[in-house]
């Protein structure tokens, strides 16, 4: 049996037990291919083939970990847009409240219908529909935080 046969068959064995990246395996097998021209003593193959095998080790960590990696920053990303969404929903409602409060500061005061009842004036409905607005904003940006 030839000595680099014996690390193409190690490779071949590393690379069905594994599931690493084909720009790994092709860096490896060309590394390979280049050791074919010089004379290794068999202790020297034997060592090889233990770097080998360290390295394929250590590759599936470092794309494992790659990985998770990717997840994570994918689980942030998810979370940032969750977060930016519900900061534009407020800022939504601000404006609204915003709107809503102008309208009653412009409106005229008053507790009387046109008709000269008593009751309720329209202005008052939406002076009450404003402060409920602000209180539901406040409860609800406490709540993103």
């Amino acid at each position: 049996m030839k000595k680099e046969s014996t690390l193409w068959t190690l490779i071949y064995q590393l690379n069905a037990e594994y599931n690493l990246s084909d720009e790994f395996k092709s860096k490896i097998s060309h590394l390979i291919d280049r050791l074919e021209g010089f004379d290794l003593l068999p202790d020297q193959i034997e060592v090889l083939a233990d770097k080998v095998k360290d390295t394929y080790e250590r590759q599936v960590m470092v794309e494992s970990c790659r990985d998770e990696s990717r997840k994570a920053l994918q689980r942030i990303q998810t979370s940032i847009n969750a977060y930016s969404t519900a900061l534009n929903n407020i800022n939504e409602r601000l404006t609204q409240a915003e709107t809503a409060l102008k309208n009653l500061l412009n409106s005229k005061p008053g507790g009387t219908y046109s008709n000269g009842e008593k009751g309720i004036a329209p202005s008052d409905k939406e002076r009450a529909k404003a402060l409920a607005a602000f209180a539901s904003i406040d409860s609800k940006n406490s709540k993103v935080n």
